[in-house]
């Protein structure tokens, strides 16, 4: 060969040692690309996978069982049963599938009604049930038939594709009365959807001629008071309504009796130069002297806020006493005698109507009468409330008409008209009562049996089926709806208060 050929054949191998190394960094350049810095289009390709802690921190659960059983020197083979998802997610339920009850006793299926019930002499014949059927089912149905369960506690499935609801929704759809449209289609306007359950105090009848009644604003219990100086605590649950506890007064009739918002306190006044505070925690009575002129508190009112009371006196005098301390704070005067008042919201007004045709506005803030204005069509006032959203103001006269009014609008005439009259009671109008979220109104006389109706707001109509003609009620002196309205109690002049059941409303 000859050196031309050989230096021929030496360039050209180092052309292809030159050529050959570039292809190598290209593709380490590439493979590092693919890496690191994946395309967008590989990247859209790419599945992430989430790997459990216990995985990465103990590793895999195969893995472990295999190493271990190497080495004791053996073969390690999973079972044909076992699933890897069940094993990673044990406690993952499929969709729909019910919860198993944490325990089951079997005897609860095999009892039977005719095993448990049997005719007493309160009872009497028990031909109405069937004693054949299985007692939990008859224990539950009696529940939801009288307390159905709250909507809090019920388990809503979330179905895929449905958007949470912010914080705000929620708050319109639990407020009441702000969110109205939805509460007008549910509450219906003609018809009232009640059961009467058991009398409230049938444990004890022992308070003569009722005078008040008033629910615990947070304990399912009601504080019933009469004439024969006894007052009574009640369970409320519609079926046995158990005596809790029993306060008696000696030479103390009970005409009104006020529970505090708070809860934790009661006060009973009477005719008498004293009235009484009695702590509900300790059971514990506190006599306290009426300050000044006072003579009695046969009508008296604590503020929302419970550090005002507000008692009317002899010849349209209204004082005002500090609840804490029973000092006499401002005594306003008016007109004619009191008949009725009630609290502003704030605790900051008192509205009070007297036996003449006006209503006072009294101003705590400025200790007089901020405005005065003239009850269309009333002759002798008797009774005045104000609803719990604080947009209307209800007004009852001696003649048996209940006038419905624009409560900001009041302050703007002397004279304002009514958004509605109800004339359907034609005696004198005893006790205005609105339920906790202003769409019911119920209004009374003690003068006529079953002088009792129910108007529904903001239709303004009244209920045609309540009370049932059938049911004697008697004659109804005063009214008080639970916190919640599910309850609706009525004080009779013949020992009884009759309990009825809201259906519409849920809980207490």
């Amino acid at each position: 060969m000859s050196s031309d050929e050989s230096s021929d054949g030496l360039e050209d191998l180092k052309d292809l040692m030159a050529l050959y190394g570039k292809q190598e960094q290209e593709k380490q350049k590439e493979e590092q690309k693919k890496r690191f810095i994946p395309k967008a289009s590989q990247a859209k390709e790419l599945n992430y996978v989430e790997v459990p802690m216990e995985k990465v921190i103990f590793g895999d659960r195969q893995r472990f069982l295999s190493n271990l059983a190497k080495s004791v020197g053996q073969k390690w083979q999973p079972s044909d049963g076992e699933d890897d998802d069940k094993e990673q997610h044990p406690d993952q339920k499929k969709k729909g599938e019910k919860r198993k009850a944490a325990w089951s006793d079997s005897d609860d299926e095999d009892i039977q009604v005719g095993d448990v019930k049997r005719a007493t002499k309160h009872t009497g014949p028990l031909n109405h049930l069937r004693k054949d059927k299985s007692y939990k089912e008859y224990l539950t149905a009696r529940f939801h038939r009288t307390l159905n369960q709250p909507k809090w506690a019920e388990k809503k499935v979330k179905v895929e594709g449905e958007d949470d609801l912010s914080s705000d929704e929620e708050l319109l759809q639990t407020v009441g009365f702000i969110d109205r449209k939805a509460r007008r289609s549910d509450l219906p306007q003609k018809t009232l959807n009640f059961k009467q359950v058991k009398d409230l105090n049938r444990a004890t009848y022992s308070e003569g001629v009722v005078t008040n009644i008033q629910f615990h604003p947070t304990s399912t219990a009601a504080l019933v008071s009469g004439e024969n100086t006894v007052a009574n605590i009640y369970t409320v649950d519609g079926q046995k309504n158990e005596k809790l506890h029993s306060m008696r007064f000696k030479k103390f009739p009970l005409l009104c009796t006020r529970i505090a918002p708070c809860g934790t306190r009661a006060y009973f006044g009477s005719f008498r130069k004293f009235f009484y505070s009695y702590d509900l925690l300790e059971a514990k009575e506190i006599k306290l002297a009426l300050p000044g002129e006072m003579v009695g508190m046969r009508r008296f009112e604590v503020s929302p806020c419970g550090k005002f009371i507000v008692t009317a006196g002899k010849y349209g005098a209204i004082h005002l006493l500090a609840a804490n301390t029973n000092e006499l704070l401002h005594s306003f005067k008016q007109e004619g005698k009191v008949k009725g008042f009630t609290w502003s919201g704030d605790s900051k007004r008192i509205l009070v109507c007297g036996s003449g045709s006006d209503v006072n506005v009294l101003s705590l803030r400025q200790n007089l009468t901020e405005h005065r204005f003239l009850d269309d069509g009333c002759i002798h006032g008797q009774s005045i409330q104000l609803s719990p959203n604080q947009r209307l103001l209800a007004t009852g006269s001696q003649e048996g008409v209940v006038n419905i009014y624009d409560y900001e609008s009041v302050f703007s005439s002397t004279a304002p008209q009514p958004e509605k009259r109800f004339m359907n009671l034609r005696t004198s109008i005893t006790d205005l009562q609105f339920n906790h979220s202003s769409e019911l109104l119920a209004m009374c006389s003690a003068e006529a049996p079953n002088a009792v109706k129910m108007a529904h707001f903001p239709s303004a109509t009244v209920f045609s089926n309540f009370p049932e003609q059938h049911l004697k009620v008697g004659h109804v002196d005063t009214i008080a709806f639970s916190p919640h309205s599910s309850f609706l109690a009525l004080a009779t002049k013949n020992k009884r208060v009759p309990l009825y059941r809201l259906k519409y409303f849920k809980g207490y």
